[in-house]
């Protein structure tokens, strides 16, 4: 590594360490796994082959095939002795929390937490949703991705609609102990708590298993970690800055700052998906296409029928995967788990992954002229890029880059973006204008809602206000 290269990485080791306030973990084993063929077999294996402890945190876990066939295991397992742990978001979970889903492994003995049920103290955290997928078998084996515990990500074979894309990591290592911390602190965070048996990883360390750096990313309500970090990364980008998400609603500070990366000669490129589970998610982020595009950001969408995977990478030099999406629900009100990866062969990996991905996509476009001006400047900066680093570049950022480069020049397809720009405005606008008719002759839609939503939070608020002066007085008293 050149003198500039060690800088350049020593900067970004430095800023993930304090943006995100998450260690770094050397001596791990980090393996991709894509979509449910990969993810679902290696889940279902590891559980299979559990001898102490299984601990899961899932936003949904659905009533269906794949539901059923995974508390079967934990049933199973819990039969023979081996602690569970299971936290599901209650909301994520609601169909099946309200049919009594979880009641046998209830009876069963394992330890079942649902996060944010709705109680008298939900006060103003009743947005709050954990939007974690983690699952963390003997203390030893981590998944962390972007799927769930449902056949949603299966797609449907009869009707041939192929599973949804989505990547998701099995770590070995000392990062696991971080990824169970994160569980516990979930738990702690619903006044619960650990199995005593699980305790183990507090009174030792994890064995090396491989060569990778990594690090967890464990947002919560009470901070914007994941954010901060990615703002300041894309201002440390120099060569490439890939981005893959289900649901891009950014802010204007974050669409900024890659409009800034384009500018100063990034090569920028964000994927996400054409058609879209949440529909007026995907309406909405097309209006935001227009000023990324005229920077020179490179915007794809995904010709299958769901694109669901969180993924960011910087210079073959960091990645993340995990479950954070692009949105303020993400970063401010959600609990969320992602995997900082600092291993070049790991991100080199998820590159190809994304080149990959790619060939499957659209390119969105502001016009033929503007886009056949944009692929001369990219091929002078190529070139130019090459000359400047023929001895210094690393063979696996090379391979990528060129890689790259190769694609660029054999687009699968394009799609202008003004035709979807009007259809999104037209159906968003059109949206509103029903929305206000509905208020005018029925106002108590918005009104009852909100009344509602106004007497939870100031019951809440108050009942914790009255039970902390409560306990003031009481320790008031004892002195």
């Amino acid at each position: 590594m050149s003198p500039t290269s060690r800088h350049h990485h020593n900067l970004i080791e430095q800023m993930i360490s304090r943006a995100s306030g998450a260690r770094a973990t050397s001596g791990n084993q980090i393996d991709i796994l894509l979509d449910s063929p990969e993810n679902f077999p290696a889940w279902e294996a590891a559980l299979l082959a559990a001898q102490e402890s299984i601990c899961i945190e899932m936003y949904i876990f659905a009533r269906d095939t794949f539901g059923q066939r995974i508390l079967q295991i934990l049933l199973d397992k819990r039969a023979a002795g081996i602690t569970v742990v299971l936290i599901y978001d209650w909301l994520g979970s609601l169909p099946a929390h309200l049919s009594g889903f979880f009641k046998p492994l209830l009876a069963a003995g394992a330890h079942i937490c649902p996060y944010n049920p709705i109680s008298k103290t939900w006060g103003l955290n009743l947005i709050s949703r954990n939007h974690r997928k983690s699952i963390i078998i003997d203390e030893k084996i981590a998944f962390v991705s972007g799927l769930c515990i449902s056949s949603a990500w299966q797609g449907n074979p009869a009707r041939q609609i192929a599973p949804w894309r989505d990547t998701g990591l099995r770590l070995q290592g000392p990062v696991v102990q971080d990824i169970l911390a994160a569980l516990e602190d979930t738990l702690h965070s619903q006044n619960s708590h650990l199995p005593l048996s699980l305790h183990n990883y507090e009174n030792g360390h994890q064995d090396p298993c491989g060569n990778s750096s990594a690090r967890v990313l464990a947002t919560t309500p009470n901070n914007a970690n994941t954010m901060r970090l990615d703002l300041n990364l894309i201002g440390l980008a120099q060569q490439n800055l890939w981005i893959t998400d289900a649901y891009f609603m950014p802010t204007r500070m974050y669409i900024q700052a890659l409009i800034n990366a384009a500018a100063s000669g990034v090569d920028v490129r964000i994927l996400v998906p054409r058609t879209s589970d949440i529909k007026w998610i995907g309406t909405v982020s097309r209006t935001q296409y227009r000023p990324l595009l005229e920077a020179g950001v490179r915007v794809f969408e995904w010709n299958g029928p769901m694109l669901h995977a969180k993924t960011a990478l910087i210079d073959g030099q960091w990645a993340r995967v995990g479950s954070t999406n692009l949105n303020l629900s993400s970063w401010y009100i959600n609990r969320e788990l992602d995997i900082s990866i600092e291993d070049p062969y790991t991100v080199y990996q998820l590159e190809r992954c994304f080149i990959n991905d790619l060939n499957q996509a659209t390119e969105v476009i502001l016009d033929e002229q503007h886009h056949t001006q944009l692929q001369q400047k990219r091929a002078k900066r190529f070139q130019g890029y090459q000359a400047r680093h023929k001895n210094q570049m690393k063979g696996m950022m090379r391979q990528v880059m060129q890689l790259s480069h190769a694609f660029d020049t054999h687009l699968s397809g394009t799609r202008l973006v003004a035709p979807s720009e009007a259809w999104a405005y037209l159906t968003i606008g059109i949206g509103i204008l029903l929305f206000a008719l509905a208020i005018w002759f029925a106002p108590q839609i918005i009104v009852y809602p909100l009344l509602i939503l106004m007497l939870i939070g100031g019951g809440g608020i108050t009942l914790q206000a009255i039970k902390q002066l409560i306990k003031l007085k009481q320790k008031a008293k004892m002195k």
